[in-house]
């Protein structure tokens, strides 16, 4: 059980300098990213938000530590993967007032690695769920 829990602190702090120290590299040696003020695709930020992102987060804290106290991998990871990607954009919004955005594939919004965390988390989540209920 220890090392369940060593292993996601781990995990946890290696992703939250994964991107932590990307977009410090990004903002101090390339100059080329967007301080995003907004929430997902351009929604305007504001309190609400807040108080539901921290809803949101007491809730995966709870799963998460449902989830390695049952040992249950993927959904394990992928509350970890989501926690760490929001409070590494988090940490943005309140050091800068906005989350620093840098990846630009041209052809979809500009976004982070807390931002591909979070996605892969959900996705993975709604898999599962999915999968369940056929």
């Amino acid at each position: 059980m220890q090392k369940n829990k060593f292993f996601y602190l781990l995990s946890f702090l290696f992703l939250l300098s994964l991107d932590q120290i990307s977009k410090y590299i990004i903002r101090t040696k390339s100059g080329f990213y967007i301080c995003n003020e907004n929430l997902a695709f351009g929604l305007k930020f504001n309190y609400f938000f807040i108080i539901i992102a921290f809803v949101f987060l007491i809730f995966f804290i709870y799963h998460l530590k449902l989830k390695i106290e049952n040992f249950k991998v993927i959904p394990s990871i992928s509350f970890l993967l989501i926690l760490s990607g929001a409070i590494a954009n988090i940490i943005d919004r309140l050091y800068f007032g906005c989350v620093i955005d840098f990846i630009d594939l041209k052809f979809w919004p500009v976004f982070n690695f807390a931002d591909i965390y979070i996605t892969i988390g959900i996705i993975a989540i709604l898999i599962m769920t999915m999968n369940k209920e056929q």
